[in-house]
């Protein structure tokens, strides 16, 4: 071969033949690692998105769940009866749903006898988040 001549010393002799048998396999080796890199970004980018999809479920819940707190305690605090209610707190809509029951079967009545079951629906974004029912008696 060309390299063969007195110019060509043993060291450049020696890496040209390991780089002969190998024609190709550093292409090959590139696209697998390529792949497997593309594989590897994938998945953290899913594992992102799901993340980042629970963060926002559990702010609503959190923020549902002080919404709820707080119009129960408001509940606790009136006087009876109470009435229905809604309004809208931070882009959440609170529904204060009142029916009266009785107290010794628990069904709803038209009367006051004493009872209400209150019914607290926080929704965002038109769904429902969090529903809480309690009652109210009349003491």
């Amino acid at each position: 071969m060309w390299y063969d001549g007195c110019l060509m010393g043993n060291k450049w002799r020696s890496i040209f033949k390991v780089l002969r048998g190998q024609r190709g396999d550093s292409l090959i080796e590139v696209l697998v690692a390529v792949a497997i890199l593309g594989v590897v970004a994938v998945a953290f980018l899913s594992a992102m998105v799901t993340a980042y999809h629970g963060i926002i479920l559990a702010d609503e819940k959190t923020m549902a769940e002080s919404l709820t707190r707080t119009e129960l305690e408001r509940v606790r605090n009136a006087s009876y009866p109470v009435v229905d209610d809604s309004r809208s707190v931070y882009g959440y809509d609170v529904d204060l749903d009142v029916e009266y029951i009785d107290p010794v079967t628990y069904l709803p009545t038209g009367t006051p006898l004493g009872m209400q079951k209150v019914t607290v629906t926080v929704s965002h974004d038109g769904k429902v988040v969090l529903v809480t029912e309690t009652s109210k008696v009349n003491r």
